[in-house]
């Protein structure tokens, strides 16, 4: 398993992955290994995959190598889409075309502005937006979808995050997809950001360990955030009365 999230934010992206690696024959896996699946490429990009490995690969060479063809298309769909016809046509012509999978996210500069593109199914590019901003891709994608809907509901009431706020949510996400999945998806968490830099270009950077583990410490603050507020209620669960700031419950 594996699980890869994204965001769109107001002011840059966020992508962060597990580090579970886990090769195959056929459809029977055969290992677990440890790996890096959030890698920063030519031209400021920001890149992360869920499924095979191998291909995931390919991807990123092509994408790498390609990345001058972001300055010069009309439009942002234009970039990924190339990168799309590329990718298909080569699978094509190693004898893979109808076993391609390999989903990822590709984070890049187009125009001055920022850019998420997530390349789902047979490597179809969808760009996200200020409406559609966040993502999961990967086996514990069901795990993910409706925490990260959770989180969304109460952390962007105005639209996308800043990249500082989904920094947080998205190490929470990939720690509960690792807690609800045991064994199928591991740590450490991985974690990169694309914003801008004092002088107002793009920069794409890695997470540091340390960097990572202070997101973890913030999750852990909100959990007790939360217990606290579970106990405040306590009274009221019980039978009697709760404090003056907490709502009580409907009646019928």
């Amino acid at each position: 398993m594996t699980v890869v999230v994204g965001f769109y934010c107001r002011d840059g992206i966020v992508v962060g992955a597990d580090s579970m690696l886990t090769p195959s024959m056929g459809n029977i896996s055969v290992g677990h290994h440890k790996g890096h699946k959030v890698h920063l490429l030519a031209g400021s990009q920001l890149f992360a995959f869920a499924g095979d490995q191998g291909q995931a690969a390919r991807f990123q060479i092509m994408a790498d190598g390609s990345h001058t063809i972001a300055a010069t298309v009309a439009h942002a769909i234009d970039f990924p889409l190339t990168l799309t016809q590329s990718m298909i046509q080569q699978f094509h012509s190693t004898g893979i075309g109808q076993q391609i999978n390999v989903n990822t996210v590709l984070g890049f500069e187009h125009n001055g502005q920022h850019q998420l593109c997530v390349f789902e199914g047979i490597i179809q590019p969808r760009l996200l937006d200020p409406a559609h901003y966040y993502v999961a891709l990967g086996s514990g994608k069901l795990s993910a979808d409706p925490f990260l809907r959770f989180l969304v509901d109460i952390f962007c009431l105005t639209g996308p995050p800043s990249v500082r706020e989904a920094t947080f949510l998205t190490t929470w996400a990939i720690q509960h997809v690792i807690d609800t999945n045991p064994g199928g998806v591991s740590g450490p968490i991985r974690v990169g950001v694309m914003e801008r830099d004092p002088g107002g270009a793009w920069l794409s950077r890695l997470l540091s360990d340390n960097e990572v583990d202070d997101q973890g410490q913030a999750v852990e603050s909100a959990r007790q955030s939360l217990r606290g507020w579970r106990d405040s209620l306590a009274p009221l669960l019980n039978g009697g009365e709760a404090d003056d700031d907490i709502p009580a419950p409907p009646t019928a």
